[in-house]
């Protein structure tokens, strides 16, 4: 049930962004997020798995719990390469992020990706990919 919600979820917040596609796409398969213990001062980083010179556009899905069944406000950005820093702001607020949308204009990847924030025994919070799943599927 949870991943219906998520697929209706995505449909709504990526309905603007479907385009035809390039015969030349090849989408984002894997975003992967830092491993640094995060201190709340830089952002953390979210790789996509795509050469560093294709800007790319995000939508984000700041979720208030880790069980990801619950409404968001969608968080749009775009950069000019495959990394993206998300803000400290939401980062502080929201203990699971979802990468709802991440590609390249007529080139979106069909895969859904989510991490949640948690304490190590070090007391260090680090971000963990908690799902990955294609959204069509």
């Amino acid at each position: 049930m949870k991943k219906l919600l998520a697929l209706a979820t995505i449909a709504l917040a990526c309905s603007e962004k479907k385009v035809d596609k390039r015969d030349n796409c090849v989408p984002v398969e894997q975003v992967a997020v830092s491993s640094d213990c995060y201190v709340g001062t830089a952002g953390l980083l979210l790789t996509a798995d795509t050469p560093s010179s294709i800007a790319l556009d995000w939508v984000l899905a700041p979720l208030k719990d880790t069980s990801g069944a619950q409404t968001y406000v969608p968080y749009y950005a775009s950069t000019t390469s495959n990394q993206l820093v998300v803000p400290d702001s939401i980062v502080r607020k929201y203990p699971k992020i979802g990468v709802m949308f991440v590609g390249a204009y007529g080139c979106p990847s069909d895969m859904y990706f989510s991490f949640v924030r948690r304490m190590d025994g070090d007391s260090c919070a680090r971000w963990y990919l908690q799902e990955r799943f294609l959204k069509d599927g």
